[in-house]
């Protein structure tokens, strides 16, 4: 079964032609036409898809909410570089090291030195 990502409307359209390089399915919110959404629907959707959400939205790291839903699993990026290069290289070291590993559901925030992984 292929891996599916959910871009959060925060996040560039650069993101979708890393993804589909490293041969995931994304899909981006604002490309879908669901800009807007709010948060609740977002875990809905990419629940009903299974998928992961990629944000910004520091709204997701709630592990409350996290478990509340069927999502695949949530990365939440807190980098203090927003820049579009900086994104593009950190989500290439996350599909790296998570390559085969997204199978397992987990809510990963990703700072600029380290990240935190739940459940640990």
């Amino acid at each position: 079964m292929k891996v599916k990502f959910l871009l959060d409307e925060n996040l560039p359209f650069e993101l979708i032609q890393l993804f589909e390089k490293e041969h995931y399915v994304v899909e981006h919110i604002k490309k879908i036409g669901k800009t807007g959404l709010k948060n609740g629907a977002v875990y809905s959707y990419a629940a009903k898809n299974k998928m992961w959400i990629i944000t910004r939205d520091t709204d997701f790291q709630s592990i409350v909410k996290f478990n509340l839903y069927s999502v695949s699993g949530v990365i939440v990026f807190r980098l203090s570089d927003t820049t579009t290069a900086s994104l593009l290289l950190s989500t290439r070291k996350i599909l790296k090291r998570f390559k085969n590993k997204f199978h397992i559901k987990r809510l990963i925030v990703v700072f600029d030195n380290t990240l935190q992984i739940y459940p640990k």
